[in-house]
């Protein structure tokens, strides 16, 4: 009989550890291949923009899944290899060639986890059809394009599938190097017991190292900015780290420190427990430490869906006007005739018409920038920062019904609903506006803001974004003179809500970008005073064309004069919030399945380990409820304290970021924060069927 017949005996022998084994790589083959394969399908990649962030964080979030990915495979193949040494132990014992059995071995993990990599590739398949096709039933209205297969998702998904063979491979490599068989034979029972003793101070010290960690890396870089206007380098994001050592910390005592206390009749009833939890943890603190992390990295990821949505789903429900773009008059945009004709065509009913005179004219500002060894920020106050739109105090009235009262020198701010000052921009930064026609300007004072949704630039109004309501006198005297590529129109009407609307709206955005004229072709970050200054050969990354897909207006445009179409809009939030929740759940859903796999392997680990003891205190006397009660004790330890201290960090962690960035919490922020909660208490849930799970499978083999 050969070693590869024998191997398949004791395959069919040992079920329960190769279906573990089975299980978690082909799960891990699935995710990743349904990932790929729906990323590579013309449905994602028509509609991900070229460049720009989404892809990048497509990237980012493909790195993380992979990860996550390889951690669980690693530590299910560790936990294989630990079973499978006793086997390999015996075979070396009864005199089997070290080298005959390493080739044996590797052939049938190499045969066998083929045929997994396989499974998952196919389940994966099944699996980004059917999330193709919900996507595809989801944007149906805004994207042409279907799920299907192709050469690059499969070969993708293969290559990740080797790179789990030969990971696999490496790992069986080193384990038959080891040369006391005594030592592999019971590799299975080994022990890893933590040898220190500790104190309360031990408490203490990692509760300080996670606050102070925490503090320092995600709250302290802010504070020190606007108090010094300086940065405080990337040396504070080692602080995560401290915080993660005090995590740890908080784990170590958990297991290591028990003292008699008030109650010492607790102590003793439990001193057991406490001894066979010491004697395995070191392997346990490391496990309880990685559930943790995982934890925390799928709450957060789930979390950023809304983080990311939020903007957008705004702009759909707080725009006054349906539909509000701005044009200079140097371009060849379609008039009122034209649009209500087109209107028309597709059955949409205009409603309140309207247009206004707008001018661009420089203005001053102070300007907050980083140093040039970027340790710093420099505030310095530049004359002719940006090119402003302003408009007359009796044009803002016609377009908004809104009456300002505005002296000569003033000025009032355009802001969106909630608006508040950033680090790096205040209301009040512009003082001067300059006329085009001489070298003259006039001094400008902050009255306060105005709020109209529909005009606000690029979602802030703020910097060169900015939008200024002014003095009809101070408006003509910086009007005389200017060129058409200085006088601009802006637009506003609603519409009744109808089935043609959406195709109203893509014809128009159509319109729109082929009648622009030349200087309206750019980026929004595009700033004609900054190329004057630094040149336009040092600022070309800026003055770029703009991005914009006539073909698929629901993609994310980056363009300096982006109408507002609220129909496109809701378009684009359905659209990227698609794509960015298949993308963020892939992330959360790897890390809940390695939160799993790893808990429900450790108490498998647990209770194989303590097989011995239970046998032996049940020949002392134990009866059945006390063993199950330890037992019951060992396995809550892996998924209590883990659940609560991920959960928690990242509620608290998530609260500081959101009410760091301006120092109160909005509308869409009090939602995100809501919603972790929510999320928390779905990964609780998660964990108490798991731990359920784990006890029912333990129970079984040593019971």
């Amino acid at each position: 009989m050969t070693l590869q017949m024998l191997w398949k005996k004791l395959r069919i022998k040992n079920k329960r550890d190769y279906k573990q084994f089975q299980f978690v790589i082909v799960f891990a083959e699935m995710l990743i291949s349904s990932y790929l394969m729906m990323t590579f399908s013309p449905l994602v990649q028509k509609a991900l923009p070229d460049g720009g962030d989404t892809r990048k964080i497509a990237s980012l979030i493909f790195g993380v899944a992979v990860a996550g990915c390889v951690v669980f495979v690693w530590y299910a193949a560790r936990l294989f290899l630990r079973y499978k040494s006793r086997e390999i132990g015996i075979f070396l014992a009864l005199g089997a060639e070290r080298s005959t059995l390493s080739k044996a071995l590797s052939a049938e993990l190499t045969k066998m986890i083929s045929l997994y990599v396989i499974e998952g590739i196919i389940f994966g398949a099944f699996l980004s059809m059917a999330v193709g096709k919900v996507m595809e039933l989801i944007t149906r209205s805004v994207n042409d394009h279907q799920f299907s297969f192709t050469v690059e998702g499969f070969l993708s998904s293969l290559l990740f599938g080797v790179a789990l063979v030969l990971m696999i491979l490496l790992m069986a490599y080193k384990a038959m190097k080891r040369t006391d068989i005594m030592e592999v034979i019971n590799e299975q029972r080994r022990q890893e017991p933590l040898k220190k003793s500790v104190t309360k101070g031990y408490l203490v010290s990692g509760f300080i190292c996670v606050v102070s960690g925490i503090f320092v890396a995600a709250i302290l870089p802010g504070i020190y900015l606007r108090m010094t206007y300086r940065y405080m380098g990337v040396w504070s994001n080692l602080f995560y780290l401290v915080a993660v050592f005090g995590v740890y910390r908080l784990l170590v005592y958990s297991i290591s420190s028990h003292q008699k206390g008030r109650n010492p009749q607790k102590y003793y009833n439990n001193l057991l427990y406490y001894g066979m939890m010491k004697f395995q943890g070191a392997s346990v603190v490391r496990n309880m430490l990685v559930i943790v992390l995982l934890i925390i990295a799928g709450m957060y990821a789930a979390t950023y869906i809304p983080l990311m949505t939020e903007g957008g789903i705004k702009a759909a429900s707080y725009y006054e006007d349906r539909y509000s773009w701005r044009y200079l008059q140097n371009g060849e945009m379609p008039a009122e005739d034209r649009i209500r004709e087109l209107a028309s065509e597709y059955g949409v009913e205009i409603r309140d018409y309207r247009e206004g005179e707008f001018i661009r004219v420089p203005g001053s500002a102070v300007n907050r920038d980083v140093t040039e060894d970027g340790s710093g920020i420099i505030e310095e106050f530049v004359e002719r920062n940006a090119e402003y739109d302003c408009i007359s105090v009796s044009e803002y009235a016609k377009l908004t019904e809104i009456t300002l009262d505005i002296p000569k020198g003033g000025y009032y701010l355009i802001q969106p609903e909630e608006a508040t000052e950033s680090f790096w921009d205040h209301f009040d930064d512009m003082s001067q506006l300059y006329s085009k026609k001489e070298d003259m300007y006039l001094s400008m004072k902050y009255l306060g803001n105005t709020v109209y949704n529909a005009l606000v630039l690029n979602y802030n109004g703020l910097g060169a974004n900015a939008r200024f309501v002014i003095n009809d006198m101070d408006y003509e005297a910086l009007k005389a003179g200017l060129k058409p590529d200085s006088l601009g129109t802006q637009v506003l009407f609603d519409s009744q809500e109808s089935d043609g609307e959406i195709a109203f709206a893509k014809t128009l955005f159509r319109e729109l970008v082929l009648g622009m004229s030349e200087e309206m072709n750019h980026l929004m970050a595009y700033n004609p005073m900054e190329e004057q200054r630094v040149g336009a050969e040092n600022y070309v990354d800026m003055s770029v064309l703009a991005v914009v897909d006539l073909e698929e207006p629901a993609k994310e445009t980056d363009w300096w004069y982006i109408p507002l179409l609220v129909p496109l809009i809701s378009q684009q939030t359905i659209l990227g919030s698609a794509i960015r929740l298949m993308l963020f759940i892939y992330v959360a859903a790897i890390c809940a399945a390695a939160v799993g796999i790893i808990g429900y392997s450790r108490s498998q680990s647990v209770g194989e380990s303590s097989r011995q003891v239970f046998e032996d205190i049940k020949r002392l006397g134990a009866d059945e409820a006390y063993r199950l009660w330890i037992l019951k004790k060992q396995i809550q330890k892996v998924y209590v304290l883990p659940t609560v201290l991920g959960i928690g960090l990242t509620i608290v962690y998530t609260m500081v970021i959101l009410i760091s960035n301006d120092g109160v919490l909005k509308s869409g922020e009090v939602m995100v924060a809501a919603l972790t909660v929510v999320i928390g208490l779905g990964i609780a849930l998660f964990q108490y069927v798991m731990y359920r799970k784990s006890l029912k499978t333990v129970k079984k083999f040593l019971f």
